[in-house]
């Protein structure tokens, strides 16, 4: 139709075109745009223009940047017409066709595409075709849903009862879309979760060249393993993309923000219970773990091993006030008797003190017996909020809503702790609106240290203590989800939630 006149639109090239379906370059009143013409074969003219209409000005009272919005919606020559602004900016079917995302670019677009979802879900819309074709991608990395809600009902359908129907993406049209039932936002979960499948794992869902034979297994055979596509992931994942591809939308996960943190912390899959071990052991019987301790450099991983002699001291007084009476039993344990009753001199020196914060927190451990996590929460509180006051008062830019306080808190922390290190062993990255993670490289209280469950106690509460100094106690949860204690890589990752409110 390069050339035709539709309504008041020219239209000029054809930018791409699917199921019925084609967008065109055009021009009208001397600006230019895009046009998608929809066949009436798939709704009713009438109808699919009057609701994309109601679309268009919720959308509009919206106004979020990461949806393109309908400028208009007509009825003509059999045909459903929507007009919306040009952007200049790629298709994210184009850049995973040429490899053109590293993951941290595809998770990216994965948390823009959810909150531009999850906010018009909340709006009472529903997307209806989410697809890489429909999502613009700029130079600047910004990630916009394109062609909002112009898919009818009954795609799916027609698709699968036409045999010489071309198709592009039909792994991404959930099973209700195929049956003909009513849509509501969970079409758009398991579009989600299609496209986070092939991201992580660079393959289609589905292996088959026939549409017919994809629409198929989407109505009878279970999703393929995550994990055998890419051993990398771990096999948890597969259970959460089970759940967002289930056939039934309510066995799906409930939210595109509940998808992305079970992507990001794959819930354990549940297995036999494990006895508790009663761990409240005499100094006699950890001795021989620490002197074995002291021996790690064979397995320790290469790297900057000093910390900072001032941030050394505040640990030291820290845990001589948490440990009480215990203290000269635990400062022998971990080799660190000159500090009995003396503080380490602190002169701004980077000194190789890395191992004796492991074996520290190792004599906490073992001292304190089933006491040991609270003990070590407790000393890390106290050691995280002496080291925060020490190197400068809440700074007055912290403040407004509480996730930019979080960043505000994170940047400082995260910086003092690079400096405790002198490298950049410290990093943190925002997943979504309720979800950062931070990580820490050669954990100081982890390196050097074998051990079969979660263990670092001391940062879940320096973190807790950063929070309360920006005035977010209530407001953020903290917890470790990757032990380096447990891989032995000494590299631990954690996690800071939004409360439920």
């Amino acid at each position: 139709m390069d050339g035709a006149i539709v309504g008041p639109y020219q239209l000029q090239d054809c930018l791409g075109h699917g199921v019925c379906t084609a967008v065109y370059r055009a021009a009208a009143g001397g600006s230019e745009c895009a046009v998608k013409l929809v066949d009436g074969q798939i709704e009713p003219t009438t109808d699919l223009a009057e609701r994309l209409r109601r679309d268009a000005a919720l959308l509009g009272e919206i106004g979020h940047p990461g949806i393109i919005p309908i400028l208009e919606a007509i009825s003509e020559q059999g045909m459903t017409v929507a007009a919306m602004p040009l952007k200049n900016a790629v298709s994210l079917r184009e850049l995973m066709a040429r490899g053109g995302l590293d993951m941290d670019a595809a998770w990216s677009v994965l948390t823009q595409i959810a909150e531009s979802l999850d906010l018009v879900h909340r709006h009472g819309l529903v997307y209806r075709l989410l697809k890489p074709a429909n999502v613009l991608v700029d130079e600047h990395g910004r990630s916009y849903l394109a062609e909002f809600g112009i898919t009818g009902h009954w795609l799916g359908h027609m698709t699968a009862t036409t045999p010489d129907m071309e198709m592009h993406a039909p792994q991404y049209l959930a099973p209700e879309q195929l049956d003909g039932r009513e849509l509501d936002y969970r079409v758009d979960l398991y579009a989600l979760g299609v496209l986070a499948f092939e991201l992580a794992t660079g393959t289609p869902l589905r292996r088959y060249a026939d549409p017919a034979e994809v629409l198929r297994a989407t109505l009878q055979s279970a999703p393929p393993s995550a994990h055998a596509r890419d051993g990398r992931l771990p096999p948890e994942v597969d259970h959460v993309f089970q759940r967002a591809l289930a056939r039934e939308p309510s066995h799906r996960q409930q939210s595109v923000w509940e998808l992305l943190d079970e992507l990001t912390s794959p819930p354990e899959i549940a297995g036999p219970s494990v006895p508790s071990v009663d761990r409240q052991l005499s100094a006699a019987a950890v001795q021989p773990v620490l002197t074995v301790l002291s021996d790690v450099d064979a397995w320790l991983v290469p790297g900057p091993h000093e910390v900072l002699d001032t941030f050394f001291a505040t640990c030291i007084r820290a845990g001589r006030q948490v440990a009480g009476q215990a203290w000269p039993q635990i400062a022998e344990l971990a080799g660190l008797h000159q500090f009995i009753a003396a503080d380490p001199v602190a002169q701004g020196r980077h000194e190789p003190e890395l191992l004796s914060l492991s074996r520290l927190a190792e004599a906490f451990d073992a001292v304190n017996g089933r006491d040991a996590s609270r003990r070590l929460t407790d000393w890390g509180a106290l050691a995280g909020g002496m080291w925060l006051r020490s190197i400068q008062p809440k700074p007055p830019w912290i403040a407004g809503p509480p996730t930019g306080r979080l960043v505000d808190m994170l940047s400082v922390f995260i910086q003092s702790l690079n400096r405790v290190r002198g490298d950049d062993l410290h990093v943190w990255t925002q997943v979504n609106r309720q979800l950062f993670r931070v990580v820490h490289h050669q954990n100081m209280t982890a390196v050097g240290r074998r051990r079969a469950a979660e263990a670092c106690h001391f940062w879940r509460g320096a973190y807790q203590a950063a929070l309360g100094w920006a005035g977010l106690t209530d407001l953020w949860l903290v917890s470790e989800v990757e032990c380096g204690c447990v891989t032995g890589t000494g590299d631990c990752m954690f996690t800071i939630v939004r409360a439920a409110t």
